[in-house]
C-alpha cells in the first residue's frame, strides 16, 4: 500500500511539472517595452518673459547703471541659445510693452501681449510680431 501512494505522488509530480512546463512554452516570447517619450526641451519663458527679472537692476535699486543693460543682454542670449538648441525660432532681445489680450487698448490697437509673445489681430485670427532685429518679439502686458 505505501508504494502505490508513493507512485502515485511521484505520478502527480511528474505531470504537474510536465504542464507547468508546456504552459510556459506555450507563452512565446516577451513583448519588447515600449521606448519612454522624449522629453521635451526646457523652455525658460513658460513661466513669463523675462525670466531673469532685470528691472530688479534699475538704479535705485543697483548702483551701477550698466547692470540693467548687462543683465537684459544676457538674457537675450540665454533665451536665444535655448531655444536654438530646441530648433525653435529665436526671440527679439528687445522687450515691449503691450496691452493684455481682450482689454480695450488691444482691441483699439489690434496687437497683444499673449502669452509673452506680441501678436497683431488679423481678420481670422492673430499673427506672431516680428521685430526689426529678428526673431519674434518679447512682451510684458502694461
Amino acid at each position: 500500500m505505501d508504494i502505490r501512494l508513493g507512485v502515485v505522488c511521484l505520478l502527480f509530480a511528474a505531470t504537474g511539472a510536465a504542464s507547468a512546463q508546456q504552459i510556459h512554452s506555450a507563452k512565446g516570447p516577451a513583448p519588447k517595452p515600449l521606448p519612454a517619450a522624449p522629453r521635451p526641451a526646457h523652455n525658460s519663458m513658460a513661466a513669463g518673459t523675462t525670466p531673469f527679472n532685470c528691472d530688479q537692476y534699475r538704479w535705485p535699486n543697483h548702483p551701477h547703471p550698466g547692470m540693467k543693460p548687462l543683465c537684459e543682454g544676457l538674457e537675450a542670449d540665454v533665451l536665444q541659445g535655448e531655444s536654438r538648441q530646441a530648433g525653435r525660432p529665436k526671440p527679439s532681445t528687445e522687450v515691449v510693452a503691450l496691452p493684455a489680450m481682450g482689454t480695450d487698448a488691444a482691441k483699439r490697437s489690434g496687437m497683444a501681449c499673449i502669452g509673452g509673445q506680441a501678436m497683431r489681430r488679423l481678420p481670422n485670427g492673430w499673427e506672431q510680431i516680428m521685430s526689426r532685429t529678428g526673431g519674434w518679439l518679447r512682451c510684458r502686458e502694461r
